[in-house]
This record gives structure tokens, sequence and C-alpha cells, in this order.
């Protein structure tokens, strides 16, 4: 059964909130590491399963190649990542995170729990892993519109007054 509106409206606002929040603190965060924006821990973190080819890395990052491309090439000067050649199609290369890459990935897991066991330090802990039960499966619910295209239905078109640009000015 579905939702109703009223409950997903609620949703999409407090998802909002919270990804502003976000991006808001993530301009007062210490850098980890001299070489490592925070649009590079998704490669990082997706990397920690295991070597994957750069086109495959982007998808699982959910950008283009030519970005995710760069994005390696800074990481591997700074040799967190190691790129080789495909062993099965010499045309195209393999990444994977290197010992110092690993470690890194390691102190960025448990720095971010850290601070999301600090922030949430009021909540009783089945909560907490009731809640990230959620966003679990929340997470993957809105990973399916990817694979599978997303229609969003029409919204009605709203006519707003006409103001007169002198009435605007007072």
């Amino acid at each position: 059964m579905a939702i109703s509106l009223e409950d997903a409206t609620r949703l999409s606002i407090e998802m909002s909130r919270v990804m502003k929040l976000f991006g808001s603190m993530r301009q007062h965060l210490p850098k980890v590491h001299p070489g490592v924006e925070p649009a590079s821990y998704p490669i990082l973190f997706n990397l920690a399963a295991g070597p994957q080819r750069v086109s495959l890395l982007a998808e699982h990052v959910y950008s283009d190649v030519s970005t995710v491309s760069r994005q390696v090439t800074t990481l591997v000067s700074y040799g967190l990542l190691d790129k080789v050649s495909d062993p099965h199609d010499g045309r195209a290369c393999v990444v994977s995170l290197s010992a110092e890459g690993a470690e890194l990935v390691e102190h960025l897991k448990a720095s971010r729990g850290a601070w999301f066991r600090q922030l949430l330090q009021d909540w009783e802990p089945a909560d907490a892993q009731v809640f990230a039960d959620f966003l679990q499966r929340f997470t993957r619910s809105f990973e399916v519109p990817k694979i599978t295209a997303f229609r969003a239905p029409k919204a009605p078109f709203i006519e707003l007054p006409k103001t007169k640009t002198s009435e605007v000015s007072k």
C-alpha cells in the first residue's frame, strides 16, 4: 500500500532539511587529507569493496565517467589509489585502493561513526538501529528510479497574478 501524500511531503521536506544541513556542515569540516575533497569519498568507499573499472565506478557513485576519471587521477597522484590496465581488456583501467587509501577509508569510517554516535547520543540504541534499517531501505528505494525510469506526475500549472513593476518597487 502506498504512503499518503501528506507523509510523502513531510519526508520530502525533512530530507531537504537534512541535505541542506549536511551541505552546510561539509564546508566547516577539517580536511582529512590534503588531496581528498569530500566529493571523492564515494569513490574511496566504493573501492573498499574491491577493484573496479572507472566506468563501473562512475555508475556506482552516480556520476559521469569524465568526472570520476579526473577524481581518480587526483587520488592516484596522492598515492591513495593504484591504477593498472584491465587484464581482460588492455584498453581499460582498473583502480583499487592503495594501502594508504585503505587506511584513509578506515579513518573516515571511524571518524564519521564517532561523529554520528555523538550526534545521536540521546537516542536509544534500538531506535538508532531501527532508523539505520529504515534509512538503508529508503536508500535502496531511492536507487530504483536510477535503474528504471522515474516518471514524475505532471504538476498542475499555477498562474501567478501579474504585478505591475511600479507596485513591486513601492
